[in-house]
């Protein structure tokens, strides 16, 4: 599968988003210190941290690469760590059983001195989440076509029977302006299950992303997900959370019961027809969704057919897209330049 197609020549030229280098992903004269081991990982820097765990840049010595490890902070009884360190590997082989050009590798797991963690590919660029906090606006098209790839990588997990459950724009990691990668698939039900088994309270997740179902401890299918996903495009497309509150018990309340006004109500640049596909997504009831993920990604390119993007990154309605041979071959040659390392994407 081409990692780029026509539709990103054509909203490569939109607005910027920066992507620069942390002091810790600068080159320096010589190897890395190694600040401390996990499983046959050297550590050797710190990445970021958020409340599901601490990502670390390491070393594999056994193939010899930089990778990213991501350390879990669960708190876990010893009677109960038998069960918890069960549940965690057969969540961490699912998630390194997907194999899809939008989400983040997993090559192994493990407990190392009762920490359990997850290595994975490094990745360079930002999450989301970061890019907005840093100003970034996409325009309809660019927030069509992330999402719509990552409904995509969605669909195709849910073909594996993985349900992601913690779908936000800290978990979207950005490489260049279109290309997203999905993280933290298997993590959400990890600490979801453990917090409501110690604690009977929902910590895990995120409330303003979480489907009313999810709110309300129900039992949780792939039309989650969607709920969620919609959120994020209802974000990228309007600046706003859909769902708010100063207080969890507000944003929960706000999720179960509020309806928010349709995009383009809120902000007249988005046009109605994606407006209205957004509102499926967010369908309080899961029968009123959108089925599944992957018909979520077939509505947003249907729409992305339809209409004419221009070289801003706007849309013009008219004439569908016609994909040219030449942009076809450029496209193939943005796919070796966008290969990239480096990576920390958390939300606490």
């Amino acid at each position: 599968m081409a990692l780029w197609d026509e539709a990103d020549i054509r909203l490569m030229r939109g607005p910027a988003a920066t992507f620069s280098d942390t002091p810790e992903d600068k080159p320096n004269d010589g190897p890395a210190p190694t600040i401390g081991h996990i499983g046959r990982y050297a550590l050797k820097h710190h990445l970021g941290e958020g409340g599901v765990g601490t990502v670390f840049a390491a070393h594999d010595p056994l193939l010899s690469r930089l990778i990213a490890v991501k350390t879990l902070h669960v708190e876990v009884e010893e009677s109960e760590r038998e069960s918890f360190n069960a549940l965690f590997l057969n969540e961490a082989r699912a998630a390194a059983g997907l194999s899809h050009p939008n989400i983040v590798t997993v090559f192994d797991a493990g407990i190392s001195d009762d920490r359990a963690y997850i290595a994975m590919e490094m990745l360079k660029g930002r999450d989301l989440r970061q890019l907005r906090q840093e100003g970034w606006r996409a325009t309809p098209a660019q927030a069509a076509l992330i999402v719509r790839r990552v409904a995509d990588a969605l669909g195709y997990a849910h073909s594996k029977g993985v349900v992601h459950r913690d779908v936000k724009p800290a978990n979207i990691f950005m490489i260049g302006r279109t290309q997203p990668k999905v993280l933290d698939f298997g993590i959400a039900r990890i600490a979801y299950q453990h917090d409501v088994q110690q604690t009977g309270d929902i910590a895990a997740g995120s409330p303003y992303y979480m489907a009313p179902e999810q709110a309300r401890h129900e039992q949780v299918d792939r039309r989650a997900d969607v709920f969620s996903l919609g959120v994020v495009l209802y974000e990228l497309l309007t600046d706003l959370k859909p769902f708010r509150g100063n207080t969890l018990d507000e944003i929960m309340a706000a999720v179960l019961k509020h309806e928010p006004p349709l995009a383009n109500v809120v902000d007249a640049s988005v046009p109605e027809a994606l407006a209205h596909i957004t509102a499926k997504a967010l369908a309080k009831n899961p029968d009123h969704r959108y089925r599944s993920a992957r018909a979520f990604s077939r509505e947003l390119r249907h729409w992305l057919d339809e209409n004419t993007i221009t070289s801003d990154g706007d849309v013009q309605a008219g004439a569908p897209r016609r994909i040219k041979p030449q942009w076809l071959a450029l496209g193939a040659l943005g796919a070796v330049v966008v290969g990239a390392l480096s990576w920390a994407a958390l939300e606490s």
